[in-house]
């Protein structure tokens, strides 16, 4: 199990779509296993080659893309001709792709791209094109899960050049695999994990922390048949946030996440923590104490542990 740790400025001059949907796949309150990375060979999707535009354009499209306007340090997209897509980015001085899905409608001008994030039902809807030889056009800005498919480009649209045409990842690359995480986790404990990685996207893309689950825009509803949802706004708004799950039942455990800003070697980092109670209660924990050192971890409140 290998700790993935995302610094605030690694996506400093990321596009709102790759910080934000990027953060919400990647495992940044917990472990996460990471498996080796194997060759992906270029096997056709039957749903993607139903006609030969959509052939031409996926054998187009497959291999590694890096955004222009970006610096190498951030996030570049590798697809495969099977409707994989990868995001790829250095962490924690780790290279890791991060499995998403794709799908294209060659027939549409521009044409059409639907993109599939872990943990979210609702696609990302967007647009594309390629404007020379092995450079491409998508619209990024704007765009979010189950919001409408953008009609034009803007004039911010990101361009990516392609800098590989390989069907295989690069063997320095590893596959994150989220899956093996969460499978024992309680859909709680994944709810309030998902709060804390919305609230650090959110951050990146406005600035400040959301104060209602309406702005995060992730579907969580306040209540579920065993749990009470909240998010609990903090001064301004602009250096923690701390959600709760609370029980309704009597042998359910209750939960307390918290996302708070720290330096790290005089940079502004984000970070994130969950509260577990010892035992089954109807209270949460009350609000952890954050850490004023890199060196230092969240302290949980009595009755309750700091989970890994």
């Amino acid at each position: 199990m290998t700790p993935i740790v995302l610094k605030f400025n690694q996506l400093k001059t990321a596009s709102k779509f790759l910080a934000y949907n990027l953060l919400l796949v990647l495992p940044l309150t917990l472990q996460t296993t990471v498996v080796a990375q194997r060759a992906i060979p270029p096997k056709p999707s039957i749903s993607q080659t139903a006609n030969s535009d959509a052939d031409v354009i996926i054998k187009k499209l497959v291999g590694e893309w890096k955004n222009k306007n970006a610096s190498a340090a951030d996030v570049n997209f590798f697809f495969t001709a099977d409707g994989k897509m990868f995001l790829m980015m250095v962490v924690s001085d780790q290279a890791v792709a991060y499995p998403l899905k794709y799908h294209v409608d060659a027939t549409q001008n521009p044409m059409y791209m639907d993109i599939k994030l872990p943990d979210n039902p609702k696609p990302v809807l967007t647009i594309f094109d390629f404007i020379a030889d092995g450079e491409m056009r998508m619209q990024i800005e704007g765009t979010n899960p189950g919001k409408p498919r953008p009609k034009n480009f803007s004039q911010d649209v990101s361009v990516f050049k392609q800098v590989s045409n390989s069907a295989t990842l690069p063997e320095n690359f590893q596959i994150i695999d989220e899956d093996d995480g969460n499978k024992s986790q309680p859909e709680s404990l994944q709810i309030v994990t998902l709060m804390n990685r919305s609230q650090q996207a959110y951050f990146l893309a406005n600035g400040k922390f959301a104060k209602t689950l309406e702005d995060l825009q992730i579907g969580i509803k306040s209540q579920s048949e065993d749990y009470v949802y909240r998010i609990i706004p903090q001064g301004k708004g602009n250096q923690s946030v701390v959600h709760t799950a609370t029980a309704k039942k009597p042998d359910l455990k209750s939960y307390t996440g918290i996302v708070f800003m720290i330096k790290v070697e005089g940079k502004p980092s984000l970070n994130a923590a969950i509260c577990e109670t010892i035992k089954p209660t109807r209270k949460p924990p009350a609000i952890p104490k954050i850490p004023t050192k890199a060196s230092q971890v969240v302290k949980c409140p009595s009755g309750s542990i700091l989970l890994p």
